[in-house]
This record gives C-alpha cells, sequence and structure tokens, in this order.
C-alpha cells in the first residue's frame, strides 16, 4: 500500500513580518511559510540584522552612553557574533579578497546606525522591555503573534 504525501498544513499563527508577504505576494507567502524553501540571505537583510543586533546592544547600555559613536563601534563586533551564529553570511563577500566590499558595506551599516540616531535619542528613555514576545488570539481562531 502506497501512502499519499500531505499537503502541507498551513501555520497555525500569523506575524506581522509573514502578512506583510501574504499581502505583498501570496506566492512568496507559500514559499517561505508553507513549502519552506530555502532562501539565501541578502546583504541588505543581513545589514539590517546587523544594525538591528548593534541597537539592542546599545541599550544594554545606561542612557547617557547611547551615543552614535558608541553604537558604531558594536558593528564589528555584532558582525563576528553574526558570522559565528551564521556562518553561511561570508558567502556574501566571496571573492572579497581586499575586504573592500564587506568595507563599503560595514560603512552602509555605520550610516543606517546614524540616521536611525537622527530619528531617535536613545538617551531620553529607559525601555520596560526589549524583544518582548506577544501573541493574541482573533475570534476566527487565528492566532496573531510577533516580537
Amino acid at each position: 500500500m502506497t501512502s499519499v504525501p500531505r499537503p502541507p498544513q498551513p501555520p497555525s499563527s500569523l506575524s506581522p513580518s509573514r502578512a506583510s508577504d501574504f499581502m505583498q505576494c501570496p506566492l512568496l507567502y507559500r514559499f517561505r511559510v508553507i513549502d519552506k524553501l530555502p532562501e539565501k540571505p541578502s546583504a541588505a537583510a543581513t545589514r539590517g540584522t546587523l544594525v538591528h543586533a548593534v541597537l539592542e546592544r546599545l541599550f544594554d547600555a545606561p542612557a547617557a552612553d547611547r551615543t552614535a559613536p558608541r553604537a558604531r563601534a558594536l558593528i564589528p563586533g555584532q558582525w563576528d557574533r553574526l558570522l559565528e551564529s551564521k556562518p553561511e553570511l561570508s558567502d556574501l563577500f566571496a571573492g572579497d579578497a581586499e575586504g573592500e566590499r564587506l568595507t563599503r558595506w560595514l560603512g552602509e551599516a555605520e550610516r543606517l546606525v546614524d540616521r536611525w540616531f537622527s530619528l531617535e535619542d536613545p538617551t531620553r528613555l529607559e525601555p520596560a522591555e526589549r524583544e518582548m514576545f506577544v501573541e493574541t488570539e482573533l475570534e476566527s481562531g487565528l492566532r496573531l503573534r510577533g516580537v
């Protein structure tokens, strides 16, 4: 007797990122969420992850020490931490023996950090939480969740 493969099951919850994927392109949503196709990380998305990590670490410091120079100084260490947790990210700069593309990319991360400081003043707040998980269930039974 041959078993019939079951179709992929839709997720039981939905995050804002996945909802955005669906609104942008239902096929993208299917590939990412239902089919779980692997995706190569892009340089832009990885840079966003790096800047996010830098800003998160910045809030480990006392409010008065949350400065742009301090944030920029965190970039190399956070990049090393990302590479340690995801070695495949080094593929983004394969063939860059002189390190020119990496240097330019890290410079772009610095400019993003500086731009964030033109919008926000982290010395003026003391957050109660960072990266707090939230979840709720709609009347339809759909669970919404995110960080």
